[in-house]
């Protein structure tokens, strides 16, 4: 009868220990949890900033290629002094920002918010050329809104700044240097979607979605 009973406490002190075990287990998944959400989320938050970092500087890169044959070309003292003719075209040409602005808008869309959000801020110019995209996208899935939302924000007037401008120096403006560099700079407001939006962002507009600036400067020779 002892021997009997030693076995039952035994396995009732076993039965006790396992349920005890079970339950530091359970706490401590409880308690890793939020560390994991935060570690994922921050991991996330960091590809996606890659990610918008490489489109931005594609931007810039298709800005400055598109000034190179839309914007004037600079100041030459030597060709204007050797040709009466080219320093009348000189003279009657203008820039074309429009061309170098939407190349850059163009080459964000990929990192532009699928959300309606930006059509329902009444923002969207109408751009012809986007809208043979969408109807040539088809129809399946919805992917024809998304597409529609993701040109919407990347051609949201606010949402891109873009500057260019010939690099130039004294010297290279008096002896009429064949090749001048041009220097693009885009600045983007990549949406913010992760649980760290709040942490991370620069502005928050009024229908709550929440933008940070991304930068790139590129030159071109």
């Amino acid at each position: 009868m002892t021997r009997r009973m030693h076995h039952v406490l035994r396995d009732r002190a076993t039965e006790a220990l396992n349920r005890r075990r079970r339950g530091a287990i359970g706490i401590e998944a409880v308690l890793a949890f939020p560390v994991l959400l935060v570690l994922f989320g921050a991991v996330s938050q960091i590809m996606i900033t890659a990610q918008a970092r490489g489109y931005v500087e594609m931007a810039a890169y298709s800005a400055a290629r598109s000034a190179l044959v839309h914007k004037c070309p600079p100041f030459d003292l030597t060709q204007i002094f050797g040709s009466p003719f080219a320093a009348v075209a000189a003279f009657q040409c203008k820039d074309q920002p429009q061309k170098w602005e939407d190349a850059a808008r163009w080459a964000l869309i990929a990192a532009s918010s699928t959300s309606d959000f930006a059509p329902s801020r009444g923002r969207c110019p109408q751009i012809p050329a986007a809208q043979r995209v969408i109807t040539g996208t088809g129809k399946t899935g919805g992917y024809d809104p998304a597409v529609s939302n993701s040109i919407c924000y990347a051609f949201e007037p606010e949402n891109v700044q873009v500057s260019v401008e010939w690099v130039q120096s004294g010297l290279s403006i008096l002896s009429g240097a064949n090749s001048t560099p041009i220097r693009a700079k885009v600045r983007f407001k990549y949406p913010l979607s992760t649980p760290f939006r709040r942490f991370l962002m620069d502005g928050k507009r009024g229908d709550g979605t929440y933008w940070r600036w991304g930068e790139a400067t590129v030159v071109l020779r």
